[in-house]
């Protein structure tokens, strides 16, 4: 006796298989379906490093190309000009126009960023500290230092006016004249910032960049004003690299200073690591990161964020 579907095993079977639509065809049509996507997307996937992004604004897309490889300390050379409150973003004066400026290039997009991230909704309602920039990594904070070009005296105050809008939501690491209290963003005034101006300031929204071979003078150079300690890699090491690296002499310098930060609860970083040749440079990298380095100093960034 030959078996027969019924009429309604039949339709049954009909419609299951018209429902087999290959996995790629499906995905395809959840692509960017509210299903898919949320509010904080723009950094989904990206997994945050320990990285210094060296003269930020050099590349065709600042900040936006450090955030993408998952970057967490970025860095703008300002500069001020009298009569005009705008800050002009470049390397040297050669390097400036209208266009490229702190605001547009670093303050307007964080501040882009971090309302996506920080939804105002039912489901954030009770949420007491905000987001940060990474959305694999919520409570780390960006650290943006800004190199003042121009008079430090002078340029400040205009710093200090240009991060209003972060101020203004809450979300930069602010000093209470007792402790640090973390933000999503973290300012760090180096090269022409008055050290002075930043000292005295018993309540601030903006840090200092310590200079590593001096923190021993915890009076001048306590955490809460720099949690970050910088200094130039030659100098501490006496100047000559050989092609194998770090001798033994100049390694212990270097593992001495980084303890010595640590100790007091202050973060490293080094610049102007030799870049060439490559192998010597990425014994370097090495050997700094094996030394417990907080952040490695780095132009080529698709090559750092895949080093470690």
């Amino acid at each position: 006796m030959k078996f027969q579907l019924s009429a309604a095993a039949a339709v049954a079977a009909l419609v299951s298989t018209a429902s087999a639509i290959p996995i790629a065809t499906q995905m395809l049509s959840l692509t960017g379906s509210i299903g898919t996507q949320y509010t904080s997307d723009i950094t989904r996937n990206i997994f945050t490093k320990k990285i210094h992004s060296h003269n930020d604004y050099w590349r065709d897309i600042p900040l936006y190309t450090a955030l993408s490889k998952g970057v967490t300390s970025v860095e703008a050379d300002v500069w001020h000009y009298d009569g005009d409150d705008t800050l002009y973003v470049g390397h040297h004066t050669a390097a400036l126009n209208a266009e490229r400026t702190f605001s547009s290039l670093y303050i307007d997009p964080l501040v882009e960023i971090l309302t996506a991230n920080n939804p105002n909704n039912t489901f954030t309602a009770s949420q007491t500290t905000p987001n940060g920039v990474f959305d694999t990594d919520s409570t780390a904070t960006l650290y943006l230092f800004v190199d003042v070009k121009t008079n430090g005296t002078l340029t400040w105050p205009y710093v200090i006016s240009a991060l209003e809008p972060l101020r203004a939501k809450g979300w930069l690491s602010t000093y209470n004249g007792t402790a640090i209290t973390s933000g999503p963003i973290t300012v760090i005034g180096t090269g022409n910032t008055p050290y002075d101006f930043v000292f005295a300031q018993t309540e601030r929204d903006y840090f200092y960049d310590g200079p590593i071979l001096t923190l021993s003078n915890q009076t001048a150079y306590p955490p809460t004003l720099n949690p970050i300690a910088s200094g130039d890699f030659m100098t501490a090491i006496g100047g000559t690299v050989e092609p194998t690296g770090l001798n033994s002499t100049q390694l212990a310098t270097i593992i001495e200073l980084i303890q010595t930060a640590h100790n007091y609860g202050i973060k490293t970083r080094f610049w102007d690591v030799p870049w060439w040749p490559v192998v010597t440079r990425d014994i370097l990298w090495r050997q700094l990161i094996n030394a417990g380095s907080d952040f490695l100093n780095a132009d080529d960034l698709d090559l750092a964020s895949t080093f470690y």
